[in-house]
């Protein structure tokens, strides 16, 4: 790998290596107690000794004057566009070998709307396996994704049966190769609520919404991979409720599709054709690689719509249920 050049002097007040699934991430920031590693559970802090796979330096006091990436993103940046529904002052990113640097006022903002977001697509369309947008809970040897859109209940569902017996293993990103799910150590931005512990006062980037580190409240998984058992699509509608029904596959991959592939939900095309050389064909390939990949683990595996009020113990038992064994019981 291509080494970056030297950055020269710059006063850094934070600096610690995370890990994200299956990468080691540098954020070193002259900023102090940078907000950004807020976001990150302190189950993924790593050593001081941890040579990481990547460095993300992030410059709000110091502009090293190294020349700008000439990417989509970049220009996207530059206008003060970041990804989806973030947006702020413009930002100036340089990139080279395994080093990435932001240069502007709140930086925090881009790490975790965009940069994790951006390296676990770089990563998965280096190395083969899929970058989702999901949360993920073990039952024994296996794993559950549960998918939906904003609102659906999925932190919700995961807490409470995190609390009930079910293993923690991510609350937002999964990285799935060989059929086996890889959690991302992240914090859960949760609303107020009878599940949201009052200890929880640590503000999110949305003012109503508090940070929570699941891997302090509930019994997790260690971080390996873990086999995929079963998806499951969120669909919280009305308090009392408890419906699960079995979808067919075609209907399943469809919604995963839209609503768990990290490329689709967070519009990194862009960033796929730039990491394609901005060839159009060779972007067609990995996204249909890609695609497949994503289609054959939801038909090998069930695929259920589950709307229940997991605050009702009953229905939470039988949720329980089904986690461990796949059954409708």
């Amino acid at each position: 790998m291509t080494q970056p050049p030297p950055l020269g002097a710059v006063s850094l007040r934070t600096d610690q290596v995370v890990r994200i699934g299956p990468l080691t991430l540098r954020i070193a920031s002259d900023v102090p107690d940078f907000p950004a590693l807020h976001y990150f559970s302190r189950a993924a802090w790593m050593p001081d000794t941890t040579v990481p796979d990547i460095e993300l330096r992030c410059l709000s006091h110091v502009n090293p004057g190294l020349p700008a990436d000439t990417t989509a993103r970049a220009r996207n940046l530059a206008s003060g566009y970041y990804v989806t529904d973030h947006f702020g002052p413009p930002v100036r990113i340089s990139s080279s070998g395994n080093r990435i640097v932001l240069v502007g006022d709140h930086l925090e903002r881009l790490v975790w709307p965009y940069v994790v977001k951006y390296l676990l697509l770089r990563h998965t369309a280096t190395t083969g396996g899929l970058f989702l947008k999901a949360a993920a809970l073990a039952a024994g040897d296996s794993a559950t994704l549960i998918v939906g859109r904003g609102g659906a209940g999925k932190s919700v569902l995961v807490t409470g049966l995190c609390r009930s017996g079910a293993t923690f293993i991510t609350n937002s990103h999964v990285v799935l190769t060989d059929g086996a799910v890889q959690g991302v150590a992240s914090t859960m931005r949760m609303r107020p609520g009878p599940w949201l512990d009052q200890a929880a006062n640590t503000a999110a980037l949305d003012p109503r919404e508090r940070l929570v580190d699941p891997y302090e409240a509930f019994p997790h998984h260690a971080g390996t991979p873990v086999p995929l058992r079963a998806v499951w699509i969120a669909d919280f509608r009305a308090p009392h409720e408890h419906d699960v029904q079995q979808l067919p596959p075609d209907e399943a991959a469809s919604i995963v599709e839209q609503f768990a592939f990290g490329l689709n939900v967070y519009r990194l095309e862009e960033d796929l054709l730039d990491l394609c050389g901005g060839d159009y064909r060779a972007f067609a390939n990995q996204y249909g690689r890609m695609r497949a990949q994503l289609h054959a683990a939801v038909n090998n595996c069930p695929t259920y719509l589950v709307r229940s009020d997991v605050q009702h113990t009953a229905h939470r038992d039988q949720l329980l249920q089904l986690l461990c064994d796949g059954g409708t019981s």
